[in-house]
């Protein structure tokens, strides 16, 4: 978030009760740094998978089968649907703090 519009909300709410930053997301295992995988969608990085979404790949992941290019091919296919970007089947792909995109599921927002 921008400095001007994080003194507009602390200005207008308050300070805030709690956060939750992506520091704390990494460190608790809600999301994983897959910035490595050297993955990009629309010009920026997919840096992030929810621990949930990345978990659910492990097990059709082996050595031809790659969590890059299984994200590679689901990036390949995306389409944008309402408001946010989507792959199949159903997957979200949602711009985050880091200045990249996280992947995740719908139940994982």
């Amino acid at each position: 978030m921008d400095p001007d519009t994080e003194k507009h909300l602390r200005e207008t709410f308050g300070e805030p009760i709690a956060t939750y930053t992506d520091a704390d997301a990494l460190a608790d295992g809600m999301l994983a740094d897959i910035g490595p995988l050297g993955l990009h969608f629309r010009g920026r990085p997919v840096n992030r998978i929810t621990g949930g979404l990345l978990a659910a790949f492990e097990p059709f992941l082996n050595g031809t089968t790659t969590l890059a290019s299984t994200l590679r091919t689901k990036l390949r296919y995306a389409y944008y649907k309402g408001d946010i970007w989507q792959t199949p089947p159903g997957l979200w792909l949602i711009e985050n703090e880091v200045g990249g995109w996280t992947l995740m599921r719908p139940e994982d927002y």
